[in-house]
């Protein structure tokens, strides 16, 4: 096994963006969307419907923010760099991505942490599913606004995203970040 590679704050929250850039590119909304059976073609089958591709885009960025957050939770322990990091991982999403609609930083946190509390409630649910299927579930909720989709289709995407949050953590696992 390597040894950790140190890097500086700013290069983490650099690397939490490649990582959320990477799994919300195109082939990967596809590929998503069409294991939980989200329609993202128009009626007549013919070419992607923009409107409802912007919708599951925009609920799949909720989601990998979100897990983002949760994974630095558990994976840099120390609170005062696990907050820098995500900080200015935020401000490198703002900035890059949300900036050009013109929503200010604040309001747009201020959404994301609604975003994140609403997540963070689902897992908290008494339930006897596990964390990861109760953020699925979140998830098919947020998008189709009931659950709908088959327990077995649920599981799957449950599994997706638990393999999500297992290559962020050891991808995190292998960096020491200076303080």
């Amino acid at each position: 096994m390597e040894a950790p590679l140190t890097i500086s704050r700013q290069e983490c929250a650099e690397t939490l963006y490649l990582w959320l850039s990477e799994h919300l590119a195109d082939k990967e909304v596809r590929a998503m969307a069409e294991q939980i059976g989200f329609r993202l073609k128009g009626r007549l089958g013919m070419g992607s419907n923009k409107k409802l591709y912007r919708t599951f885009h925009s609920e799949l960025f909720s989601l990998n923010m979100y897990l983002i957050v949760f994974t630095c939770e558990s994976a840099i322990a120390d609170p005062v760099t696990r907050n820098n990091v995500l900080h200015l991982f935020h401000k490198l999403v703002y900035d890059r991505n949300i900036k050009v609609t013109g929503i200010s930083y604040v309001k747009w946190i201020e959404f994301m942490k609604l975003i994140y509390a609403e997540y963070t409630r689902s897992m908290e649910e008494k339930s006897l599913l596990t964390p990861v299927l109760l953020i699925a579930q979140a998830f098919e909720v947020n998008l189709f606004g009931k659950s709908v989709l088959d327990s077995y289709v649920r599981f799957e995407t449950g599994m997706r995203i638990g393999g999500m949050i297992q290559q962020l953590s050891k991808l995190l696992q292998g960096y020491v970040i200076k303080h």
